[in-house]
This record gives C-alpha cells, sequence and structure tokens, in this order.
C-alpha cells in the first residue's frame, strides 16, 4: 500500500480543518473558530507554496 504523499496530507489536514472550522463556528466556539482557522489557513498556505514551486520548475524546464 502506497503512502500518501506530502500534498496529499496537506489537502486532507485541510477538508478535516475546514469541516471542524464550522462546526466550531455553528457552536458560537469563537476563540476555537480563529485557532483552527488560522491552520487552515497555514494548510492552504502551504499547498499553494507547493503548487507554485512546481508551477516555476515546469517553466524552468521548458525555457
Amino acid at each position: 500500500m502506497d503512502q500518501p504523499s506530502k500534498m496529499e496530507n496537506l489537502q486532507f489536514a485541510q477538508g478535516i480543518l475546514r469541516e471542524l472550522r464550522q462546526k466550531a463556528e455553528a457552536d458560537g466556539e469563537k476563540l476555537l473558530t480563529y485557532l483552527i482557522d488560522m491552520a487552515y489557513l497555514e494548510a492552504s498556505d502551504r499547498i499553494r507554496a507547493h503548487w507554485i514551486g512546481h508551477e516555476h520548475e515546469s517553466r524552468r524546464a521548458k525555457g
């Protein structure tokens, strides 16, 4: 069985954090919502950085 890649793990974490944030917000947990949101944004930033890095690498290979 293959192990998930770093990107798959980040995407999984991002999805779980999105769900947790929605539940915390629905329960009125303001601080918890904020903290989960910060973790969600960090995961999103890392995913974006990964894609930008791959984009630059493919441009260099073509160029």
